[in-house]
């Protein structure tokens, strides 16, 4: 599948420079993305401006979210010394000592946090949610409590009620009233937005969590409509580092390859992307035949990061299909670093073999087989590997060797077509033509060849088979009967003669598509059969026909 990427669509620096900060791991928090949250938490939350006790906080419950309690303790602690007055890790000290059964403890810290929060109604949220993450049952009167508390102080506009409420919702499965919760925080969010902005003079911020939320649950009804969410959240918010990774991803899993490739460009300009979106957009400008793109972006990755696996495969790729004299070399790294070793997929082996096989050297082109046998030992039984040591065979004339492998390709493949066959079965005409001083070799190899031209035209009505296919399984028969058509070749020339006749226009002379080359090849194939078993009238009948067809195939010329 090709992908059609337009470079030109990257945004300037002026995006990098206003990105969220320590904001972004929070929202990746909020929209589930544990260790996504913790990679920026923890990257930013020493950077002026950031509110230290709420980075600890979510980063503290992204821990926890990841059944890292020790990690998640030492970052509410954090979070209390760096403001004692912030309620929000006080409910992360009360989860930990949730999970530790250390309900009377939780119960204080709760109630330190909520006699903070004042009228922060999320607060009272996360201390619920806190209790359904402990156990949903046993604690259900005591959520309840707390979500009623929320609604009443908030007058029932706190999105962060709706967002619990949803979560609750998709666990259960529940996942259109799940939806309807998010696209309620939504509204909210965006209502109570509209309003601060007005007092403060400032843009909205909304919740991108519900909007992603909203699209992740939505996505498998309808993508379409899933991706427009996140594009409003984007024109919201345009500086999101989860909205523009989501809006990414999206247009990746619905196939809009271009839109894909297009967004990863906008968002590797923001300074709280991953590492590992690097690779995948590498990927995306390859697949769009950016190849040079591609390759500039692999090298980049590879200069801070020499172990990245995919940019270098990915860097391979690229500089063999921009056919740039500096992919072997990187072949060569690619393929040889112990650390890569086990890591290899078949294309791996048969990208390498090939850019040996383009070479000039001779011994170079020799290693190209090596590079093939050991892929095929460390990944046997892999159809593309044992076609490729096949089409090596058949390039250096071993015929023989070339239809072994393509005997073992067709026993591993799946889903075969008659073409498969078809080809297949030209590595069999080959050994057969080429073990000419070893009859009975010979024989061997066609009996095999046209066993394999038998599956090709399995199940296939007379007028359904293509010429070509009869001609070949004729041809297989013959050359391995040392050049003389057996009883079972020639029924195979009379068959092509039959398809042919299904269709008037191959034996016509004016029809640049006409198969005239074929009767005479059957005619003549026949006339020595018969020949062969003294049959008289058949042959001179085979040669007036062959005549025939010589005088019309000399009219076409």
């Amino acid at each position: 599948m090709k992908f059609k990427l337009l470079s030109a669509l990257l945004v300037s620096s002026a995006l990098t420079m206003s990105a969220q900060g320590y904001k972004d791991g929070i929202e990746y928090y909020k929209a589930g993305q544990y260790e996504n949250a913790i990679t920026l938490l923890q990257r930013n939350k020493d950077n002026a401006g950031t509110d230290k006790a709420l980075a600890e906080y979510y980063l503290g419950q992204s821990y926890l979210a990841l059944d890292q309690d020790a990690k998640a303790k030492a970052a509410f602690e954090a979070g209390v010394a760096a403001d004692p007055e912030n309620p929000f890790n006080y409910v992360g000290l009360g989860a930990i000592q949730m999970r530790s059964n250390n309900v009377t403890l939780a119960r204080d810290n709760f109630k330190k946090a909520k006699d903070l929060a004042k009228k922060n109604t999320e607060v009272l949220v996360d201390i619920a949610r806190a209790y359904f993450d402990a156990n949903p049952t046993t604690y259900a009167k005591d959520i309840e409590k707390l979500i009623t508390e929320a609604r009443k102080k908030s007058k029932n506009t706190d999105p962060s009620i709706y967002v619990f409420e949803g979560d609750r919702e998709a666990k259960a499965g529940n996942f259109n009233e799940a939806a309807s919760q998010y696209e309620m925080a939504i509204r909210y969010a965006m209502d109570n937005a509209t309003k601060e902005a007005e007092k403060t003079n400032t843009k909205p911020y909304i919740r991108p969590d519900a909007y992603v939320k909203y699209a992740n649950v939505y996505y498998n009804l309808n993508p379409d409509y899933a991706i427009k969410k996140i594009q409003e959240l984007l024109e919201l918010n345009p500086t999101s580092a989860l909205a523009q990774r989501e809006l990414a991803e999206k247009y990746y899993q619905s196939g809009k390859w271009t839109r894909a490739a297009e967004q990863y460009g906008t968002y590797m300009n923001n300074p709280n992307h991953f590492p590992e979106d690097e690779a995948r957009y590498a990927v995306l400008l390859f697949a769009g035949d950016k190849f040079p793109e591609a390759a500039r972006v692999c090298r980049d990755i590879l200069s801070k990061d020499p172990e990245n696996f995919q940019a270098g495969r990915v860097l391979v790729r690229s500089l063999s299909s921009a056919k740039d004299p500096s992919a072997l070399e990187a072949a060569k790294q690619f393929m040889t670093k112990p650390s890569f070793k086990g890591r290899y997929n078949p294309s791996d082996y048969t990208t390498y073999s090939s850019l040996l096989m383009a070479s000039t050297d001779s011994l170079t082109r020799a290693e190209a087989l090596q590079v093939l046998l050991d892929g095929d030992a460390a990944l046997p039984n892999t159809p593309e590997l044992s076609s490729a040591i096949s089409d090596y065979y058949f390039e250096v004339k071993d015929y023989p060797k070339a239809a072994d492998y393509a005997k073992i390709t067709l026993a591993n493949s799946k889903e075969l077509d008659p073409s498969d066959y078809y080809m297949a079965a030209l590595n069999f005409l080959g050994a057969a033509s080429s073990l000419g001083d070893d009859p009975a070799k010979a024989k061997e190899y066609a009996n095999e060849g046209v066993k394999i031209m038998d599956k090709a035209m399995e199940g296939l009505e007379l007028e359904q088979i293509p010429p070509t296919y009869i001609r070949r399984k004729a041809l297989i028969g013959t050359i391995g009967n040392q050049n003389v058509p057996d009883e079972q070749s020639a029924e195979a020339w009379k068959k092509l003669i039959d398809r042919l006749n299904l269709d008037p226009e191959l034996a016509n002379p004016a029809n640049e598509n006409n198969r005239i080359s074929y009767y005479v090849d059957a005619y003549s194939n026949l006339a020595r059969y018969y020949s062969s078993i003294n049959d008289e009238a058949s042959l001179t009948a085979a040669r007036e026909e062959l005549s025939k067809f010589k005088a019309l195939q000399e009219g076409a010329k």
